[in-house]
């Protein structure tokens, strides 16, 4: 492990260290209320009549669609390749302990949003960090992660452009340069429009894409189901087995397991990082700690994507072949072996489905940190950061824009859930009434 990894090693470690605490002091809300998330996610609701805010369910769905994107269809494969089939166990933690984070931090930002004069509303982490912890950690975490959704949408706009640059898609081979203009013109264009409109896309979005690629991970598990004891066994015995770390060997199957699943499971999910709290703070409802639940839809639906796209990498055994570069060739690769040219297909839309619907969310959910940075001010100018961003990443090589998204991971998220136990060791009012919204929904 290099000096880096073990840094991240240390800042995972701390990640979840922070989302068992969470677990234990909501009294693990993440399996309470399961059957509350499942009856609320098909109950049908009425579309209010606010144009700066969304109904819950909406509000749901336009932070999936940033956390069902195309690093969700990547990450697990790039984490299996760098880290071993062990990393899929840090996965398998950062979501089953990461609801509870995402719980605590989409409660405490209804709780805390606030309404400007001209009914638009300021949400996100920077109001309750803002008003329980400090100003400037506030506007550290606008500013971290403000540049790393940029960093994010230039690498989902990288891998889309590969993709249909690729030889995979000849005859069309869509330039490059073509496809990061296009995107960032569609981006700009729905940006423009409002939350409602990328609520409104993203409700559709994001229930085609999750089935066409679940859809697809599970016929290629189905039809290997015989092997998965055996894949079982290797991701258990890659987790703990040693290997070099630093200038000894000191757990380094667990370290190298939670530095990627663990940092690629937050990059997957979000939890953690406070970035789903964006869409939820526009949610039309007076109930912080329901919509905290609702959130953690997204968060157990983005580790099923990842777990179930990890399977079928191993199953598939494109993790191990040297002749795949790193990324999106590699998951068209493992469902071209099941379903031929179709698989192609169903990879390059469920990819162009990803990224565009992530993409809209980080570029909106910057937005917010930008705003807030700059007190409301000079949105034209982060319109043009975002189109270049995104530009930039379609034409740049992939190690640009993934290589350093776990430091600002880091940078973001380790500072932001020590603040989050701290406020939950104060103790908040959104997380001391967990039995109530069970009875009232």
């Amino acid at each position: 492990m290099s000096y880096i990894d073990q840094i991240l090693f240390f800042a995972a470690l701390i990640l979840l260290a922070a989302s068992i605490f969470l677990s234990i002091r909501t009294r693990f809300v993440q399996i309470r209320t399961l059957p509350v998330m499942i009856r609320t996610l098909f109950q049908r609701e009425e579309t209010g009549k606010d144009s700066h805010t969304v109904v819950p369910k909406r509000a749901l769905f336009t932070a999936m669609s940033t956390t069902l994107g195309l690093g969700t269809m990547i990450s697990p494969v790039i984490a299996i390749k760098l880290g071993g089939p062990g990393a899929l166990v840090g996965y398998l933690l950062a979501s089953l302990f990461g609801a509870a984070t995402t719980f605590t931090e989409v409660s405490l930002c209804v709780a805390h949003r606030k309404r400007l004069s001209n009914g638009t509303i300021e949400g996100g982490p920077m109001q309750y960090l803002r008003d329980l912890v400090s100003s400037s950690l506030a506007k550290w975490y606008a500013l971290c992660t403000f540049i790393l959704l940029a960093a994010w949408s230039g690498a989902q706009s990288n891998q889309l452009a590969a993709l249909f640059d690729s030889q995979l898609f000849t005859p069309l081979n869509i330039p490059k340069e073509a496809t990061g203009f296009f995107l960032a013109l569609f981006v700009l264009l729905l940006l423009g429009k409002g939350i409602q409109w990328i609520a409104d896309l993203s409700a559709k979005l994001v229930p085609v894409m999750f089935t066409l690629y679940v859809g697809g991970c599970l016929w290629i598990i189905g039809a290997n189901i015989d092997k998965l004891p055996s894949i079982f066994s290797v991701i258990c015995s890659s987790c703990v087995s040693p290997c070099a770390f630093a200038s000894g060997t000191l757990l380094g199957g667990i370290a190298s397991a939670m530095r990627w699943g663990i940092f690629k499971g937050v990059h997957c999910t979000e939890a953690g990082l406070g970035t789903q709290t964006f869409p939820h703070s526009m949610a039309q409802t007076s109930n912080p700690t329901h919509q905290g639940i609702i959130a953690m839809i997204s968060i157990y639906s983005a580790g099923l994507v990842a777990i179930l796209g990890g399977l079928v990498a191993l199953i598939t055994n494109t993790w191990q072949d040297q002749t795949l570069p790193l990324g999106i060739s590699m998951v068209v690769r493992s469902f071209e072996i099941y379903f031929s040219w179709a698989g192609i297909a169903i990879v390059g839309i469920a990819a162009f489905l990803f990224s565009v619907g992530t993409v809209l969310g980080n570029a909106y959910n910057g937005s917010q940190c930008f705003l807030f940075l700059t007190q409301r001010r000079h949105l034209t100018l982060y319109f043009a950061i975002c189109a270049v961003a995104i530009f930039y990443g379609a034409i740049s090589d992939v190690t640009t824009f993934w290589g350093y998204s776990d430091l600002f991971i880091a940078l973001a998220a380790v500072p932001h859930v020590a603040a989050l136990m701290w406020i939950a060791w104060k103790g908040h009012p959104v997380l001391e009434t967990q039995a109530i919204p069970q009875q009232s929904l």
